[in-house]
């Protein structure tokens, strides 16, 4: 028998009005609660191209993923899975943020923002005992959203000095290493 999971869901709403050609009114919600996590919608998001960190799981491998990680999904009024972020952690002292995205079609309504200022309020609650939330991104907006929401800094400029990154590279990594 496995242990409870140590947080219970939690889930948060806003509404946009988008004004672009008439005004609309949208409520999105995020939530912990991977029971609403459709397996089939995020295996599409992560076999599509705007998602190129990532390559195809199958259902098995997804429901694991989900079951052993703290993940965000957020949904809008039909229920679907519009966006998604995933923290691997043991919920006391260490997070690794990754596969965070919001799908092209609902980018631009400051989303990523909102999902990510529902982690930090998460996150912050670990402060006394949270050793470091690592995560890495290429994309220099991604970095100002994590710096902005999360509090996240670039570890070249944290003055320390002290922090080496390392990695191994498995067979799931779609990254092509750079020639040297």
């Amino acid at each position: 028998m496995s242990p409870p999971h140590p947080t219970q869901p939690k889930s948060w709403s806003k509404t946009i009005t988008s004004t672009t050609t008439d005004t609309t009114t949208s409520t999105y919600t995020v939530s912990t609660d991977p029971s609403l996590i459709p397996l089939d919608s995020l295996s599409a998001a992560f076999n599509s191209d705007f998602i190129y960190w990532s390559k195809p799981l199958t259902h098995s491998q997804l429901q694991t993923l989900v079951q052993n990680s703290l993940c965000l999904g957020l949904y809008d009024e039909q229920s679907s899975l519009v966006g998604f972020a995933r923290l691997i952690t043991d919920h006391i002292t260490f997070a690794y943020l990754t596969d965070v995205y919001v799908l092209p079609s609902h980018q631009g309504k400051g989303l990523a923002r909102f999902m990510m200022a529902c982690l930090d309020e998460i996150v912050s609650g670990w402060d006394e005992h949270l050793r470091r939330l690592l995560l890495f991104t290429r994309d220099e907006e991604a970095a100002k959203l994590y710096q902005h929401t999360l509090g996240a800094k670039d570890v070249r400029e944290t003055g320390t000095g002290k922090l080496i990154c390392m990695e191994r590279v498995g067979g799931g990594n779609t990254f092509e290493a750079p020639d040297h």
